[in-house]
Parts: structure tokens; sequence; C-alpha cells
């Protein structure tokens, strides 16, 4: 998928893993759209969590499969009304519905598209989003390389992810009068829920926040600071 990005603000929202999103990550996503005029919505994937229909184990305190599908296209309504038309990358856990049917040989063209099962009829998804900017082209894709920079240069443009939960960078390279970038943007999940058990532990911890590719071109990494109760403190 091409996209004309030039004289024009994009926002790129993180893995949101609805429903277990933070509670004030659509409100924050909406407020930096609004600060930067954003004209172009793109979501970097994980849009949905899928934690009942997992390869993994599932924790059993969380919803069954049915629920939480009920759960996600209720809280998804929300950010339909927001963001109407939104272009979003196809995920891990955002594929998990085709992934199970593919594994036990059921023909995908059972399942209803995802746009018409989750009730979001003008979201479109795609493998990976090309975008035309003001600096040069930027390539989209939900998550191939921890090695943003590195993945970059073997693409020769910049480069773009979601995925890595506690990635929240942007990395340039500069060589002669070419300038190419990387960016992580985050992620936009609720860090307490059971969902998120697995990574505990992990250190670093998750960053929530989501990205920007500005009218001229330039990336901008927006961080969602939250109080000591772990809500948006409301300010950009």
């Amino acid at each position: 998928m091409k996209i004309n990005a030039k004289n024009k603000s994009v926002l790129i929202i993180g893995d949101m893993h609805v429903p277990y999103e933070h509670v004030d990550y659509l409100d924050f996503c909406k407020a930096v759209s609004k600060k930067y005029k954003c004209e172009i919505i793109i979501n970097a994937g994980d849009e949905v969590d899928n934690h009942a229909v997992s390869f993994h184990d599932s924790i059993s305190e969380l919803y069954s499969a049915g629920h939480e599908l009920d759960l996600s296209i209720i809280h998804l309504k929300e950010w339909y009304k927001a963001f109407p038309k939104m272009f979003l990358l196809e995920s891990n856990h955002g594929s998990l519905y085709f992934r199970k049917l593919k594994h036990h040989g059921v023909p995908i063209r059972t399942l209803k598209p995802l746009n018409e099962l989750l009730e979001v009829k003008k979201w479109r998804w795609f493998n990976e989003i090309e975008l035309s900017t003001s600096r040069g082209d930027v390539f989209l894709c939900h998550g191939r390389s921890a090695n943003g920079i590195g993945f970059a240069k073997s693409k020769g443009c910049s480069v773009v992810q979601g995925h890595y939960h506690t990635k929240f960078e942007i990395v340039f390279h500069e060589s002669g009068n070419h300038s190419i970038y990387s960016m992580f943007v985050g992620c936009g999940v609720n860090r307490d829920s059971l969902a998120f058990e697995y990574a505990r532990s992990n250190v670093p911890d998750f960053i929530l926040g989501c990205g920007v590719i500005d009218k001229c071109g330039t990336p901008k990494i927006i961080k969602m600071h939250l109080n000591k109760k772990g809500r948006w403190v409301g300010k950009i």
C-alpha cells in the first residue's frame, strides 16, 4: 500500500491490544492528532489482543474468546468514532483468527474480513505501508527487526515499527546528503492487565506513546506521561 503523505501530518498509533488497552490511550491519541492536525491515521498493528485464542497458554482469569471479542468490538466503536478512516498494519495478535484457522486446516474464506468481524467498516489492513513524505520515503510494518536502523539501511529508506513495547525511539543515519531514520512508536496497553503477565519482570518496561510524521516529513515520538495513579496527565 502506497500513500502520498507529502505536506500532510501522519499519526502512528502504537500497539493497543484491545480490550486490554490503557483507559486513557484513545484520549491521548486524539489529543496528539488534534495538536499536529493529522490527516492520515495509521495503526502499527496489534489493535486487538486475542489473548483467549493465542497459541500460548491463556490465563483463566481473563475473558473467554467470545467475551473478549464482544468487548473488543465495544472498545473499538470509540476508536472508530474518533478515527473512522484508519490504515492498519497486519500483526501477530491481530491476525490470530486467520492463523488459528490455517493451523487447523479451516479455509480462510470462512472467516469474515476483519473490518466486518470487528465492525469497523472503513478500516483497512495491509502487510506493509509505504509513505511518500517531504523527507523521502518511509516504510511501515508491524515489527520485523529490533535493530531498527539496521533494518532501515537494508531497506534504503526510513522505517517505522510497532510490536516492540519497550522500544520508543528515533535513530537517524546520515550518509552524504542521504538521511534516513528508524522510529519505534511504543504502545498503548494497560500494563497492569493480566494479559501482559508474561512481561511483568522484564527490564526495560513498556513505554506508552505514539508517533507522528509532520507535514515537513519530520518524525516525532510523543510519550504518554502518567501520574502516580497510572492515569494520563492530560498534557502533550
